[in-house]
């Protein structure tokens, strides 16, 4: 213990360039979050059926959009790799290239999801609810090439150290979506009503609208650009894919793996699933913020490495390590002393109120070791030590998740609880071993030489 608080003892300066890079990222997430909220309280209102479908229509998507959504971390490690080397211009070249390669993943999304309703069916799904499904995704997913170009583009901006400009775009993006959500969904300002269809065309129309903008953006900039890139899109689409497939691999593996979780834990009481879910949307309260301060450590770490300073690397990590652990900690705190008002503001339930405590308890052990997790893998990959980090994560998520919610969960009578637990072993698990990772990693080796 006394060897790791040596280690995240943190520069002030460092810390502050941190956290102005990751409070941009973490509001654009929340941003994202408030607009979830908003589109299930409008679906809401065509009733349960239409809400259902549309639930089960997001969860596809997350699974189908993983593997673009860790791909393209892919351009932001190549972009603070360029910057730190004194070749600022080369990021132009892997914005190029990552559009290009964010189309043809979303092309494939596309693809992929025509025949979601024939899936629901055969999965056994409520027949009420899979037209419901099937009209939003096929709608929703006419987005999907600009929804993964438009990632690429912000993974370079955030690359080139500015978070603010996708966060700006971000929430005029939403603020735009909600509005004409609504006029589709229902029908206002003589648009048809579309119901559920509306919600996935607003969205759709939304992403191309950012899209065009971020894009207007990069023309902005490759005519300001004194430089030409030293590297061609086709070299710079293969580095990004070098890095980028991995993560996408592994984001892919363990968003299955919590979706088989959630799938084994079905089986539970109705109670225990609803504290379930209030306690998932609790700690995103906290995860989304983390995750952003995970994402700014790993441009320092690359833009560091990429002037071979792996000392100032490290002080990127101690910073990241200090500030995420810090603020979750806090976070982990308000969620011991307050589960039961968190829980009652939820549901009126006893029963559901009393497992919400219970699961927040663990949440907040849970809350300090994810810190440590999510800043050690987003550094490992600003590193571009990807592979052997994407084996773990697998390896790691699937022996914990789906085990515990199987074994601890159904096995043994946990519930919900057991499920948990098993949050609690991976994210330890995982902490130690991207920690050694980290600190003796043979990827030290190449910026160790003169």
């Amino acid at each position: 213990m006394r060897a790791y608080l040596r280690y995240v003892t943190p520069s002030a300066g460092v810390t502050r360039e941190l956290f102005q890079l990751a409070w941009p990222i973490a509001a654009a997430m929340l941003g994202e979050t408030a607009l979830s909220l908003i589109d299930t309280k409008l679906v809401g209102g065509l009733g349960s059926a239409a809400l259902g479908g549309v639930g089960v229509a997001t969860t596809f998507m997350y699974l189908a959009y993983a593997m673009t959504y860790g791909g393209m971390r892919g351009v932001k490690v190549r972009v603070a790799h360029a910057v730190g080397e004194g070749k600022a211009q080369d990021g132009l070249a892997y914005a190029r290239a990552g559009m290009i390669v964010g189309l043809l993943f979303g092309t494939l999304v596309l693809v992929a999801c025509r025949d979601v309703g024939g899936v629901l069916s055969r999965l056994g799904a409520d027949p009420e609810i899979v037209p419901y499904a099937k009209d939003f995704l096929a709608a929703v997913t006419l987005g999907a090439p600009a929804t993964c170009a438009l990632a690429a583009l912000i993974q370079h901006r955030q690359g080139m150290g500015d978070s603010r400009t996708p966060m700006i775009v971000g929430i005029a993006g939403n603020a735009f979506n909600a509005l004409f959500a609504w006029s589709l969904i229902y029908g206002h300002f003589g648009l048809p009503a579309l119901g559920v269809r509306g919600a996935g065309y607003s969205t759709a129309t939304t992403e191309v609208l950012e899209l065009g903008i971020m894009f207007a953006l990069l023309l902005r900039d490759e005519r300001r650009a004194t430089t030409k890139p030293t590297i061609t899109v086709r070299r710079a689409a293969k580095d990004i894919l070098d890095l980028g497939l991995p993560t996408g691999i592994q984001f892919t593996a363990e968003t299955l793996a919590f979706t088989v979780f959630t799938v084994l834990l079905g089986s539970i009481s109705k109670e225990e699933i609803a504290a379930h879910q209030i306690a998932l949307n609790v700690i995103r309260t906290s995860f989304l913020p983390g995750v952003a301060i995970a994402e700014a450590t790993s441009v320092l770490v690359g833009r560091s490495l990429g002037r071979r300073r792996l000392s100032e690397a490290d002080g990127a990590v101690k910073s990241g390590l200090a500030l995420a652990v810090g603020f979750m900690f806090l976070c982990g705190v308000a969620f011991a002393l307050f589960g039961g008002p968190l829980g009652a503001f939820f549901s009126s339930d006893p029963a559901v109120i009393a497992n919400a405590k219970r699961l927040l308890l663990v949440a907040a052990v849970f809350q300090v070791l994810d810190a440590i997790n999510i800043v050690l893998r987003g550094s490992l990959r600003g590193a571009k030590d990807v592979r052997v980090v994407a084996v773990l994560g697998v390896l790691i998520v699937w022996s914990f998740l789906p085990t515990s919610a199987y074994v601890l969960g159904k096995h043994l009578g946990l519930g919900a609880l057991g499920g948990w637990l098993g949050f609690v072993g991976e994210t330890a698990v995982a902490s130690i071993l991207f920690w050694r990772r980290w600190k003796k990693g043979p990827w030290r080796r190449d910026y160790q030489r003169p």
